[in-house]
């Protein structure tokens, strides 16, 4: 994997992740939102398929053996990467993205101001940058450098404090209304005889399951 740095962002792979996720959903929403949950799932599904891809014509057994032994690895870097763009939207109050347009690929940014992110998603992200510290785990070994490698878990070490800040806020009522509006939208929207939500569902920040709507600063 080419890179230039010590961060997923930084690399070539990084890169090709964030550039599947912004032309398969953040084009779609004209980069008004970065939505976590979709953006774990579309990688998910995309490591997945190039896995199958790469392998096209093996058995169902061999293709299993490879899904196995490729599928944690690359995961994990997905995971780092939204783990990262989390963090730097956390620290900056925006999410920067580079849309590469035209022959020429030239350069576009982006400025992301809102992001979902749920407890579940976060805490997934958490462990995988948790695991991913491990001298067992294949990205802290990939490292050739200590010093380099030092550098990096220092990095990772930040994105996890960040991530790990966000998980503990509540927040704040109105963007609790505002994913009730959303989520009462979505329920118009479909079949006549589907059981209306409960004000429990519309507003779960009352709950101990609360969504958090990405906020740079504690709401």
């Amino acid at each position: 994997m080419g890179s230039w740095g010590i961060t997923m962002r930084e690399s070539d792979y990084g890169l090709d992740l964030l550039g599947t996720v912004a032309a398969s959903q953040l084009k779609q929403v004209d980069f008004s939102i970065f939505n976590t949950a979709e953006a774990i799932e579309l990688l998910r599904q995309d490591i997945l398929e190039e896995i199958k891809r790469a392998n096209r014509g093996c058995p169902p057994e061999k293709l299993g053996y490879y899904i196995n032994a490729n599928f944690p690895r690359d995961f994990a870097h997905a995971a780092l990467l939204i783990a990262e763009c989390l963090a730097d939207y956390y620290r900056t109050g925006e999410l920067t993205v580079t849309e590469y347009i035209g022959k020429n690929c030239d350069p576009v940014d982006h400025h992301i101001k809102e992001v979902t992110v749920t407890k579940d998603d976060l805490q997934l992200l958490l462990g995988e940058l948790r695991k991913a510290q491990d001298p067992k785990h294949e990205i802290y070994q990939s490292w050739f450098k200590e010093e380099t490698r030092q550098a990096w878990l220092k990095h990772i070490q930040s994105v996890q404090r960040t991530l790990e800040e966000a998980s503990q806020r509540k927040p704040s009522i109105s963007n609790q209304l505002k994913n009730a509006v959303k989520r009462v939208s979505t329920w118009a929207s479909c079949p006549i005889g589907r059981t209306p939500p409960t004000v429990g569902t519309l507003l779960p920040g009352l709950s101990c399951c609360a969504a958090l709507r990405g906020n740079a600063s504690p709401p």
